[in-house]
């Protein structure tokens, strides 16, 4: 079985602070197969990451985009779709030929889930219900309920914004991820409760900003 981990961040979101050679570096050093890096609202960093990358590591290229409601993966595309509702990311996403899936969808914590929940299942191709910075078990049993119900495949991400986090979380699959995701053949594996993440993420941020307001 590969192992993928289908979430992490680097530099180019303002929750991390991890240039790309140190995000391969650390896919390299947890025994991963391949990473999605899927900033937010930016494919900035994707060419710089996979020119890190050690031979054998698969870096595909993703996004991970601001919805009116949500979050949203995109997986396998060539650039990031428009911040606005949901159901018409996941349709400039198609037509790019990736794949759609929903990040961390009932995290109440984080911009979650909780409209039209019916039409996003029968538009979008996957759920992840394991990521490590769920820090209620209980948002990640309410993904793969909502993934099991719908039928829809399971991907599971580290959500890393930080070396040590790459890898926490992964989908494990035979052949083509791709492949897998489309056929449903995906299985999540990882841990989550990952308060501390948070609290480095907050810092992460009070930082950018102090920066930001700098002369």
């Amino acid at each position: 079985m590969k192992r993928y981990d289908l979430q992490v961040h680097t530099d180019a979101s303002p929750c991390s602070a991890t240039p790309p050679e140190e995000v391969a570096a650390a896919a390299a050093d947890a025994g991963l197969d391949g990473i999605v890096v899927t900033d937010h609202d930016t494919l900035a960093n994707v060419d710089r990451v996979r020119a890190a990358a050690p031979e054998g590591l698969d870096v595909i290229p993703g996004v991970e985009v601001t919805t009116t409601q949500g979050h949203l993966l995109g997986i396998d595309v060539a650039e990031a779709p428009p911040q606005t509702e949901p159901l018409t990311v996941v349709d400039r996403i198609h037509d790019q030929g990736g794949l759609a899936v929903l990040s961390h969808p009932f995290d109440s914590l984080r911009q979650y889930y909780d409209r039209d929940l019916d039409d996003l299942a029968a538009a979008v191709d996957g759920v992840e219900v394991e990521n490590s910075r769920c820090v209620r078990e209980s948002f990640n049993r309410q993904a793969r309920a909502y993934a099991t119900h719908h039928g829809l495949a399971m991907t599971g991400g580290s959500d890393g914004h930080f070396p040590r986090e790459v890898g926490r979380a992964y989908t494990a699959v035979e052949g083509s991820l791709v492949d897998a995701i489309r056929e449903g053949s995906t299985t999540p594996r990882g841990r989550g409760r990952y308060a501390s993440g948070h609290v480095l993420t907050k810092v992460q941020q009070a930082r950018r900003l102090i920066g930001g307001a700098t002369p």
